[in-house]
């Protein structure tokens, strides 16, 4: 009977003592990553943080040193996962250079990737994988960078006389990813808006710059009549970046034809030439003609 409350006696103390072990874990068989569900976009050169959020742990703070933290990225052009930072036990280790995370943060169950000056080439899948002994959790959440265009159209306002032929240039620079639209749209005075023929437009192929981006310009050329007087041509660019697609307006004058220079010169010219003939005529008529003839007494 003595041997029997013995063995129950020790019995019970293993059991807290199990009990009091598991309980110093810090997580429970749940732990859980939560990142992301929709692409986060960025733009170029930003400084960002990818959050990653633990859940399922049993104590208000997490003791780091018995937590790991390993941040992965998989680019579209790479065919394996490469190491961006590594958390382990308080010791910070970035690969990737001014990568960070916050002991504060990630004591309150935040294991944020902070990355200075993005780029492009950073794009893609990243994962954050969580270790919190026993037990381990991870996530993904997947980055975009872009860059919003910079668009201007000239000029602004263009004065061109009738049947002559004038130039308008929209330019579309510094812009990620490397899809934009153009289109060209004229809106009478009468505000009714119709589309501009074909041929009159003349887009070229986008340009890479040395930091990523692309520029792109698009010509439209006009040869208005009087009718087009007062007209208003307009670019219209739609991109990733933008809400709505962006307007910018440049309005027409039409003036008459000015007669030809040379042709008024020309006239004068004339006119001058024709006057002296005459009038050297009726000089000559007068002096050989009529001033030999007696007056009348």
């Amino acid at each position: 009977m003595g041997w029997g409350a013995g063995s129950a006696g020790r019995c019970c103390r293993l059991l807290g003592l199990l009990l009091c072990l598991s309980s110093g874990l810090q997580p429970a068989e749940t732990l859980q990553v939560l990142m992301g569900s929709t692409p986060q976009v960025v733009s170029l050169n930003d400084n960002i943080s990818i959050p990653c959020n633990l859940s399922g742990y049993n104590t208000a703070e997490l003791d780091i040193k018995n937590v790991g933290v390993t941040w992965y990225l998989k680019t579209p052009r790479a065919d394996q996962e490469e190491k961006v930072f590594t958390f382990h036990a308080g010791a910070h280790i970035s690969h990737r250079n001014g990568a960070s995370m916050s002991d504060n943060d990630l004591r309150r169950g935040n294991a944020a990737l902070s990355l200075p000056q993005i780029q492009f080439k950073e794009a893609g899948i990243y994962r954050c994988y969580v270790i919190v002994a026993p037990s381990d959790a991870h996530g993904t959440s997947v980055l975009e960078v872009v860059a919003q265009p910079e668009v201007s159209l000239s000029p602004k306002e263009v004065t061109i006389e009738s049947d002559k032929e004038k130039t308008l240039s929209c330019e579309v620079n510094k812009f990620y990813p490397n899809l934009v639209d153009i289109k060209w749209m004229k809106v009478s005075k009468n505000n009714q808006d119709s589309s501009v023929a074909a041929e009159d437009i003349r887009t070229g192929a986008s340009v890479e710059n040395e930091d990523g981006t692309f520029n792109v310009t698009s010509i439209l050329r006009l040869q208005p009549s009087l009718q087009d007087n007062g007209n208003v041509y307009r670019c219209i660019v739609s991109h990733k970046t933008f809400p709505a697609k962006l307007l910018l307006n440049s309005t027409l004058t039409v003036t008459a034809p000015k007669a030809d220079l040379n042709s008024i010169i020309g006239a004068v010219i004339g006119t001058i030439i024709a006057c002296i003939i005459v009038l050297g005529l009726g000089t000559f008529v007068y002096c050989r003609c009529l001033k030999k003839i007696p007056p009348v007494t």
